[in-house]
């Protein structure tokens, strides 16, 4: 009986002070992640597509992106929060046509303009066609990072630049940045994630979050590759290995990861990765965003994560 009850409430709390977040009536997850996770100052929520809770797509996509803002909206008012105490956001089309009528449903729901990274990408689960992940502050929570919006280049070195003047606009400088993932249309280099486009044809990207002072509390491992060997199942173990090793020199576990950014080469591995990516938390799962970036490749590195931990 206490059990259900705190289901409907919205948050269960698992381990330690990590509690998951489920939505009464949101879409349900399709992998083994939690749809949102509430720790410590901050709640995350997983990466939410375009189908209702029965599975249903509305038609246009106008209606795609609403139903997508309030499949997250449900799960943060589900941890008593609103999409108002976002503080960053990452937005995925599979068409960038698509960016201007995502772009006005987007605003309409999101009128304080949250930091934000955009990224068209070749494929995501259940075939959606916009994906939506946020990270939002806890009311009355003290901030202690800085959620940089995403910067954009021609070039990887005008991208690092812009970032530097974002840095530069918040009183901080690249030694305050703890985490910077980067993107690069067609790139798949070590450290790189490969994206479709990008907005206004940029060929690269890049988004970070810094901290005045050394976090001890939570830890951020900027995207790992695979080895570039083996089937699907032996490269998600090689990438894992890669995050781990991460974490522990912060201090942190994989049980403490909150948050995880999966990128495969074929989402019809989908299943397949996720089998593997169960074993690592057989837990608490944390909250995911998963796609496919390009269409496939079927050699070299299959998987790319990227993820976040907090105590």
């Amino acid at each position: 009986m206490r059990l259900l009850l705190a289901v409907l409430a919205g948050s269960l709390l698992l381990s330690g002070q990590a509690k998951v977040v489920v939505a009464k009536g949101g879409a349900p997850p399709v992998g083994p992640y939690s749809p949102g996770l509430d720790a410590g100052n901050y709640v995350y929520v997983s990466g939410q597509g375009v189908r209702d809770s029965k599975g249903q797509m509305p038609q246009g996509i106008a209606a795609q992106t609403k139903q997508c803002i309030d499949n997250v909206r449900l799960i943060l008012e589900a941890a008593g929060l609103s999409l108002a105490d976002t503080v960053a956001v990452q937005l995925y089309v599979d068409d960038a046509k698509n960016l201007p009528a995502v772009q006005a449903a987007y605003i309409d729901a999101f009128p304080h303009n949250p930091p934000r990274i955009t990224l068209v990408v070749a494929h995501m689960p259940t075939d959606t066609t916009v994906e939506i992940t946020v990270v939002a502050l806890k009311k009355g929570a003290a901030k202690d990072r800085v959620y940089l919006p995403g910067v954009y280049g021609e070039t990887m070195k005008e991208a690092h630049n812009n970032l530097k003047k974002e840095l530069k606009r918040v009183g901080l400088s690249e030694k305050n940045a703890v985490f910077v993932n980067r993107y690069s249309v067609g790139a798949a280099e070590e450290g790189v994630v490969p994206v479709h486009e990008l907005p206004a044809g940029a060929k690269n990207a890049i988004f970070a979050v810094a901290a005045k002072k050394k976090p001890t509390n939570f830890a951020f491992c900027q995207v790992a590759a695979s080895d570039p060997a083996g089937s699907i199942e032996d490269q998600t173990k090689s990438v894992f290995a890669k995050l781990k090793s991460c974490f522990e020199r912060s201090g942190m576990s994989l049980t403490d990861a909150v948050a995880t950014n999966v990128y495969v080469d074929d989402i019809a591995d989908f299943a397949k990765m996720n089998a593997v990516y169960a074993t690592f938390f057989p837990g608490t799962k944390p909250t995911r965003t998963t796609v496919q970036p390009l269409p496939p490749a079927h050699k070299g590195s299959l998987v790319r994560i990227s993820a976040v931990a907090a105590k």
